[in-house]
């Protein structure tokens, strides 16, 4: 795999630093939403219909460093943004559940200067982005989730087959306690961060200099201050909704199924995948939803093959014929 322009990023014993740069050939923006301040990769003509992608737990826009170049000269605005809580946004005391965080992404796309965006969520940012999509259905006209789940799907799931999903279950309830997860993840310049990067990804990716790489990215991402408290707050409060009233009301929320047409993307690999929920997720989806199954990949496919990812956001985007979308 070829790795260009690759930085070099050791996790600083002291200050962590972030990339200056973080997605090559785009630019950081500051927008100001709902009362806070979010910081945003923009790459792509002001004019040109948007793309936002949202990453996962203990990540950052820096997750799509590969993927948006890869989209080459695609006629979309690609814009990676740091949820509350991560990167250079704003560091609240609250507001880490997935409606406050889903308010946050619409009013992303709205300060962009766009009325909807193709929305691309992996991981706990696949679970914004369906919430996106039931609850501001005009902002989202099409969305993309990458080693994801519906997050009425994967909560039943958990109830009723839990060693399915034992690798996200584990690392959920891990994050109830307090203060520990958070001395985990950053203890040994968060070590911890690096190994379960490692461990989810293909075997064979594991030797690559690009794994090395989002390994230290994703270290000194979770060094920063605050960082690990509240990304563990997301999880938390995923847990502890459905013990309260709060996470009844948020299930009433979501419709049989959305407007926009959903694609499930997943890495055969991933210790997580499951072909049942992602199948229960394009069911829930609007018309023309599917599913697609990328092999020798794990739970990061936008990292470990990024030109195939981005050939089948193209396709999907309408850009390029349909072929990569068949199995």
């Amino acid at each position: 795999m070829d790795t260009p322009d690759l930085p070099s990023v050791t996790p600083p014993a002291s200050e962590p630093h972030l990339p200056d740069v973080p997605v090559p050939g785009a630019e950081s923006v500051f927008v100001h939403t709902r009362g806070i301040r979010l910081h945003v990769a923009v790459r792509g003509p002001r004019n040109a219909p948007l793309v936002l992608f949202i990453h996962g737990f203990g990540g950052g826009c820096f997750d799509w460093r590969e993927l948006i170049p890869a989209l080459g000269d695609a006629p979309f605005r690609l814009a990676a943004v740091d949820m509350r809580g991560y990167g250079r946004s704003d560091k609240t005391p609250r507001g880490y559940d997935l409606t406050t965080a889903a308010s946050d992404m619409c009013g992303t796309i709205r300060a962009l200067g766009h009325a909807e965006a193709t929305v691309v969520g992996h991981g706990e940012g696949g679970l914004v982005g369906w919430t996106m999509a039931a609850h501001e259905p005009r902002r989202v006209s099409s969305l993309v989730t990458v080693a994801s789940a519906h997050p009425l799907v994967l909560a039943r799931t958990m109830l009723t087959r839990p060693f399915s999903q034992w690798s996200r279950l584990r690392d959920s309830l891990y994050a109830q306690l307090p203060r520990l997860p958070e001395r985990t993840l950053t203890a040994d310049d968060a070590k911890a961060v690096a190994v379960s990067f490692r461990r989810q990804v293909a075997p064979g990716f594991r030797t690559t200099p690009l794994c090395r790489v989002h390994e230290d990215l994703r270290r000194t991402a979770m060094l920063v201050d605050k960082v690990a408290h509240l990304s563990c707050e997301y999880r938390r409060w995923t847990v502890r909704s459905h013990l309260r009233r709060e996470g009844s009301v948020f299930d009433r929320t979501f419709p049989a199924r959305t407007l926009a047409p959903v694609l499930c993307l997943d890495g055969s690999m991933d210790p997580a995948y499951d072909a049942r929920i992602a199948e229960a997720g394009a069911a829930r989806g609007g018309p023309g939803s599917r599913v697609k199954l990328l092999y020798g990949v794990g739970h990061f496919p936008h990292i470990e093959d990024a030109p195939t990812v981005a050939a089948v956001l193209r396709e999907w985007l309408g850009v390029d014929a349909p072929d990569t979308l068949a199995d």
